[in-house]
């Protein structure tokens, strides 16, 4: 019997949590203005390490679990940075030297390029690398103009920058920014720069990351819920106001499809600035016949070639699409009027990257640690989802 889209959806969810085990669990949502579906599946957390040994805490998901949003993150700065435009605040032009002179290298560049990923920013040393927030905080003031980039154009440093401009801009944290004009005239009730002390036990664990690059293995074991996934962000946020402008923000899937309804019917930025968000500023043909990086303001434009693309087949041009590392994705196409939310966990217990490893087949791959155990890895969720999540979506969506 042939199976409906709702049939394989469910199946393809089944096999990515309980089956192969590729991430710990997901949240699911899509539709449109007035209609939609949402669900979770799989465990806020699924072990816990005491005195060397693992002891089982299993927690279901919930529509209402709070998420680490890593890099979707970039959403709500581009909406901060476009709402500022609409107020007459900022404009397309403005170039950081007349916003924030701490940036004393790069003061010609403007808020578009910052927007477009354009410029090749650079800092002189790893941020992620020293010791401090405020060492982490001199080396972002002191970023440079590096070669432009010719194939990937994607990079946090922007979205990094774009904070500090909102602020200036503004005169107010970015913290409050976003709560003023996104988080509070949507009603997000679960959507956290900290997340509260209560919540922490519903918020999705995102410890015990493991990676193997060139034979090192490395385990974060600082990370539990409430702590911020990406490097930069979490040093950033030592003793300073979160979250950054490319990572660090909290939020459920309910609020996330308040967002994305919220972008589509208007609440937050006319239908004008909406429909310009997703298209592709940067990506073209290369000599070699193939494409570079499609890129939109803070989000990814659709690829002329799906395999690359990280907006949905079923959606079109104009779709603004984001991703998080912590295996979250975000999509609204303002031309169909539809969204798409993923918030999936593939970091907890899990090998998220793995040097040689990657293989976009159809098989679950498990690595021995050097600790005598074997754990799943996760980095092939990255060429699965469209599989087994996003193009069954898209057939549902059809009918909306």
């Amino acid at each position: 019997m042939t199976m409906t889209p709702r049939e394989r959806l469910e199946q393809g969810v089944h096999h990515l949590v309980n089956e192969r085990k590729i991430i710990s669990g997901i949240a699911v949502s899509f539709g449109d203005l007035t209609r939609g579906e949402s669900f979770a599946r799989g465990n806020l957390r699924e072990v816990r390490r005491e005195n060397g040994a693992f002891v089982a805490d299993v927690a279901p998901l919930e529509t209402d679990s709070v998420f680490d949003l890593a890099s979707v993150t970039k959403l709500f700065t581009c909406i901060a940075v476009l709402q500022l435009m609409e107020r007459g605040k900022l404009r397309m032009d403005s170039r950081l030297g007349n916003i924030d002179k701490r940036f004393k290298y790069i003061v010609d560049v403007t808020v578009e390029e910052l927007l477009t990923f354009r410029p090749g920013l650079q800092t002189t040393a790893r941020m992620d690398a020293v010791e401090t927030a405020d060492e982490a905080e001199e080396l972002l003031f002191d970023i440079r103009v590096g070669p432009p980039p010719v194939r990937k154009f994607y990079t946090d440093m922007g979205a990094m920058v774009l904070k500090y401009v909102v602020e200036s801009a503004a005169d107010n944290s970015f913290w409050e920014c976003l709560q003023d004009g996104i988080i509070r005239p949507l009603g997000m009730r679960r959507t956290f720069a900290e997340v509260p002390q209560n919540l922490l036990n519903e918020t999705v664990n995102c410890n015990y990351e493991r990676r193997i690059v060139n034979g090192a293995f490395w385990l974060d074991d600082a990370c539990p819920p409430g702590t911020v996934h990406d490097p930069k962000a979490r040093l950033l946020n030592l003793g300073r106001s979160a979250p950054c402008g490319h990572a660090g923000l909290f939020a459920s899937l309910e609020d996330m499809t308040l967002l994305a309804r919220g972008l589509l019917d208007g609440a937050l930025l006319s239908r004008k600035t909406l429909m310009e968000i997703g298209v592709n500023r940067t990506g073209g043909k290369l000599p070699d016949g193939s494409d570079s990086q499609y890129m939109g303001y803070l989000c990814y434009s659709k690829q002329p070639v799906q395999t690359f693309s990280e907006v949905p087949a079923y959606f079109g041009p104009r779709t603004i699409a984001l991703n998080g590392f912590t295996g979250n994705h975000f999509s609204v196409d303002p031309e169909k009027n539809q969204f798409m939310i993923l918030l999936a966990n593939r970091i907890h217990n899990r090998a998220t990257t793995v040097t040689g490893r990657a293989n976009p087949d159809d098989k679950t791959e498990t690595i021995l640690w050097d600790d005598g155990e074997t754990y799943i890895v996760s980095q092939n969720f990255v060429y699965t989802k469209d599989k087994f999540l996003k193009n069954h979506i898209g057939d549902i969506l059809t009918v909306y």
